[in-house]
């Protein structure tokens, strides 16, 4: 009777969370996005951006064609997610780039939301039809986990034995077999493997270590993307060397805790020192405050960064939510999964104004007044 009682239970939270669920969401799933998902991802109502001229350019056949479901007597179009990338081509948030972007993601401090903001931004930058790719750095594989979704292994023969950047360098595999695919046609990844670890080793005996990647794995890369963002570990190696070399920006993610701002002085240190040794002065080093959450330790550490790393820290936080990690676990960006949440907001401010350093060398400063600007509006 116990056992019956609980099922009931379980049953009933669960129907009920089901009937909680976001229509984005249960259409994500489908693979099927209706116009009113498609407003509420671009930001239409914001950008004073009509649903008629989305109408419009699909007759015009400026993006694809929608499906015509029926739903009662009427007809609802629906697109599926490969057709966003070109959708977000004609009414994005984001410029497509003149030339590539190349930006390292480090901080050696782990649980800072480095690996959640990465993808946020990869996959946005997809979804405004900017053709991105991810390369892994990180011996746990976070980046890879959250990006390639996990295949169910029931027998040891369904187990896939990915390429990554050691079999590329060391063992000369072809770039098409290293690079894999993503649900986003503008989204690729060279995902992390456990060798890794061998070649690090191995980048220490090369002549000009530090300019393996520079040398060797751009020039493959450069004229296939817009956008290509090293995701690193927390450890401080050869690889995130060469990353940091062959970036246009090194992008810091600062966390509102404090055994990350006890840290924060000896992270500068280590990344400006290496800025310096290896003659990057042209190189942008951009920080953000995540993790923001309600206590009053949390909004000092906050107020801190900002005042005393003035002219390197966004004044844009990413707050303390678990919708984040929720819209992780399904594979989405917290724009798709809650696109009317504080944190979604968050996110699209964070982006936009990252993407004018990134695209425009604005500085700091200048976000600001712009923020400020904003504001009065």
């Amino acid at each position: 009777m116990l056992l019956f009682l609980l099922t009931v239970v379980t049953l009933c939270f669960n129907v009920k969370n089901t009937v909680k669920t976001s229509k984005w969401t249960l259409n994500m799933n489908d693979q099927l996005i209706t116009s009113s998902s498609i407003r509420k991802l671009y930001r239409l109502d914001k950008r004073n951006k009509s649903m008629q001229s989305l109408f419009n350019a699909e007759e015009k056949n400026e993006i694809p064609k929608a499906q015509r479901i029926a739903r009662g007597k009427v007809l609802v179009r629906n697109w599926t997610i490969d057709q966003l990338p070109a959708i977000g081509r004609k009414f994005g948030f984001l410029n497509l780039p003149e030339k590539p972007v190349v930006y390292t993601k480090y901080i050696p401090k782990g649980g800072v939301l480095k690996t959640t903001t990465t993808y946020n931004e990869a996959r946005t930058y997809a979804l405004n039809g900017i053709k991105t790719l991810i390369i892994g750095q990180d011996e746990e594989c976070s980046i890879t986990d959250v990006t390639l979704p996990k295949k169910e292994v029931i027998r040891l023969e369904d187990n896939e034995n990915r390429l990554g950047l050691y079999h590329f360098f060391v063992e000369g595999a072809p770039m098409e077999s290293v690079i894999k695919k993503t649900s986003l046609p503008t989204l690729d990844i060279i995902p992390e493997t456990h060798d890794l670890v061998v070649l690090d080793k191995w980048l220490s005996q090369q002549p000009r270590r530090e300019y393996i990647y520079r040398d060797k794995l751009l020039p493959e890369l450069l004229n296939r993307y817009d956008v290509i963002i090293f995701d690193n570990g927390s450890g401080w190696n050869h690889r995130i060397e060469n990353a940091i070399v062959c970036s246009d920006a090194v992008v810091t993610p600062l966390g509102c805790n404090l055994l990350a701002y006890n840290a924060v002085e000896t992270n500068l240190a280590t990344i400006i020192d290496f800025q310096n040794t290896m003659q990057l002065a042209n190189q942008q080093l951009i920080m953000f405050s995540t993790m923001l959450g309600r206590s009053t330790l949390s909004q000092q550490i906050n107020s801190a960064y900002l005042s005393k790393y003035k002219d390197l820290v966004l004044p844009i936080s990413i707050r303390f939510s678990v919708k984040g990690e929720e819209a992780l676990m399904k594979n989405q960006t917290i724009m798709e999964y809650a696109p009317k949440s504080p944190l979604a907001e968050d996110c699209y401010r964070l982006i936009t104004a990252m993407w004018d350093v990134l695209l425009y060398k604005k500085t700091i400063h200048e976000i600001q007044l712009q923020i400020a600007d904003d504001g009065e509006e």
